[in-house]
């Protein structure tokens, strides 16, 4: 029962998504209803024209029952074609619409949920498991309207025939009944499976393909084709399973339909012998009655469909109905001063005790340069993360211009902070879209950002210059080239503080030298933060600050933590030994 519940609710959500296309959603029903209660008209038919003709041999009926079968089936026609097209223009709209909700909502989703989930699932959700929900949606409200109405329609004509002889059908209703309840549930688990293995498959292959470098490289051919064979093998099984449900429904009601009609012809030819039938009607109630099993194995087949679209649809709304950022602030500013203060900071990782980073208290003034430095795994990134909340602290607060960052309005938050990762992103799209991306500019301020980091020079290179498109994550172009586009990018959003983790890790020597340079004249009147291994790179900053195992353990200038003689010169001397 709890499940039953579970499905009218999750298809009475879904049908919400109707609700602004109700004039031809009516329309398709109104035609649908109209196609199942003309089905009885093909029995009704043949009543008075067997009687009319055979038996009182009535001239009339020659003359108007075949314009009788022409007019009913030009109405038939008429409602087939009107309630396809309406039922498929408003399932395409659903899907349009699921989609474009469900992509809105991955945008506002925090960073957690996709360290959680796999690409590949994800991408599943918005190809694979839409088009089952247009099924559930459309395609099977279709086939219980029409053939629900259908079933009326030839039952009432069938009991307005002969009342005691129809009382038959009445027997396969309830094993109809309990086969589709049975059935039902086995399909609905089984489809939950389906589209978990359908997520692994498209996961899979998106590794792969994002990966294929390192694949043929280091001789991973046989293990991705074992990793690929082994969900596929899955989906198979599945996928036979969920068959072999399916197709015991129809041969149950065949047989049941079988068992019924041989009753009705020796019940029926009894009737007629005696009189109490005529041939038109014994002949009309045994068509009507095999016109009837045809909209019964299609309801008791839809099963099939309606199962995967539910199970489809609560994948789809978990992922709509997932908590979005938290954006309660209501504090805005054009542009910040740039004063960042942590305090009392303590990050933990999910339900995890053991803390990442922290407890820190740390204030960086408007308009200076910090260097955050240390081993791998130190903190340094999760540090600077916190910034544009990307993280949020378990606990303390983390406060710019003395505002806690949660009082920030997120877009207006974002607008102060410009920020170059260490991985790289890009997108295939044009140089000039990627420099300007999220922001407007004109093609005079977008070439000044790509001068300044130096990029100029490769991309008027190009075939078509800033218009050339870069591929996939700026496959086309090389890793310090990619890292230039970033760093332009940074540079054209001109915000108050700049993030940048790792940003000339990419880059030759002489590149670096000139975007050190145009790092300077932007980190003048900017607080800057620079995250970095290479030492050389972050001496000139007014504050280094040296993380290990999330602590802050030394701060100070470049010559105050050499003269210290602690991790920051234990760093130092290892990479100068390094470097010989």
């Amino acid at each position: 029962m709890p499940e039953t519940n579970d499905s009218a609710r999750i298809y009475r959500r879904l049908l919400r998504y109707t609700r602004p296309y109700v004039g031809q959603f009516g329309f398709g029903i109104v035609a649908m209803i109209i196609l199942g209660a003309t089905e009885a008209g093909i029995p009704a038919l043949l009543k008075p024209v067997l009687d009319g003709t055979f038996v009182n041999k009535d001239p009339t009926w020659l003359t108007w029952a075949p314009l009788a079968v022409v007019g009913l089936f030009l109405v038939r026609g008429i409602a087939s074609v009107g309630s396809a097209l309406a039922f498929t223009s408003v399932g395409t709209r659903v899907v349009f619409d699921l989609r474009q909700d469900m992509f809105a909502r991955l945008l506002t989703l925090p960073t957690s949920f996709y360290d959680r989930n796999a690409t590949g699932n994800i991408i599943s959700k918005l190809l694979y498991d839409v088009n089952q929900v247009m099924q559930a949606s459309t395609d099977v409200l279709t086939v219980v309207v029409k053939d629900s109405v259908t079933v009326i329609a030839l039952l009432a004509y069938i009991f307005w025939l002969d009342w005691k002889l129809s009382l038959l059908i009445f027997l396969i209703a309830p094993v109809v009944a309990v086969t589709a309840v049975v059935l039902g549930r086995r399909m609905r688990r089984i489809s939950r499976q389906l589209q978990a293995g359908f997520g692994d498959m498209t996961h899979t292959l998106e590794e792969a393909g994002r990966g294929h470098k390192v694949v043929k490289v280091f001789g991973g051919q046989q293990y991705e084709k074992g990793r690929f064979e082994s969900v596929s093998r899955l989906i198979r099984q599945q996928m036979f399973k969920f068959k072999v449900a399916s197709s015991m429904s129809v041969p149950t009601v065949e047989l049941i339909g079988a068992c019924m009609m041989a009753g009705v012809i020796y019940l029926g030819t009894s009737l007629t012998q005696g009189d109490q039938m005529t041939v038109g009607g014994f002949v009309a109630f045994f068509t009507a009655l095999g016109l009837l099993f045809s909209p019964i194995k299609r309801l008791t087949r839809i099963n099939d469909p309606l199962q995967r679209g539910l199970a489809a649809a609560e994948s789809i709304f978990a992922l709509i109905d997932e908590a979005p950022e938290t954006d309660t602030g209501t504090h805005a500013s054009d542009r910040a001063a740039g004063r960042i203060q942590f305090d009392q900071v303590v990050v933990r990782y999910g339900d995890s005790e053991q803390i990442a980073l922290g407890p820190l208290d740390i204030a960086i003034e408007p308009r200076t340069t910090v260097a955050l430095v240390g081993a791998s795994g130190s903190g340094k990134t999760t540090f600077v993360n916190l910034l544009p909340r990307l993280y949020e602290p378990s606990s303390g607060r983390v406060l710019l211009d003395g505002i806690d960052l949660r009082d920030w309005r997120l877009t207006s938050l974002r607008h102060q902070i410009a920020f170059v990762s260490q991985d790289v992103l890009l997108f295939n799209d044009s140089v000039a879209n990627n420099i300007a991306y999220g922001h407007s500019a004109d093609p005079a301020a977008i070439r000044a950002a790509a001068q300044a980091a130096n990029a100029l020079e490769f991309i008027e290179a190009m075939p078509q210059g800033f218009d050339t498109l870069i591929g996939e994550n700026g496959v086309r172009l090389s890793g310090g080239q990619r890292q230039r586009l970033a760093i332009a990018r940074a540079l054209l959003a001109d915000a108050p503080v700049l993030i940048l983790d790792e940003a000339t890790s990419a880059l030759d020597t002489e590149s670096e030298r000139v975007v050190q340079e145009a790092l300077e004249n932007l980190r003048k009147g900017r607080t800057t933060l620079i995250v970095a291994h290479r030492l050389s790179t972050v001496q000139q900053a007014d504050r280094i600050l040296v993380f290990r195992d999330g602590h802050v353990v030394e701060q100070g200038t470049h010559r105050e933590l050499l003269a210290q003689d602690g991790v920051y010169q234990q760093l130092n001397r290892a990479q100068l030994l390094g470097s010989d």
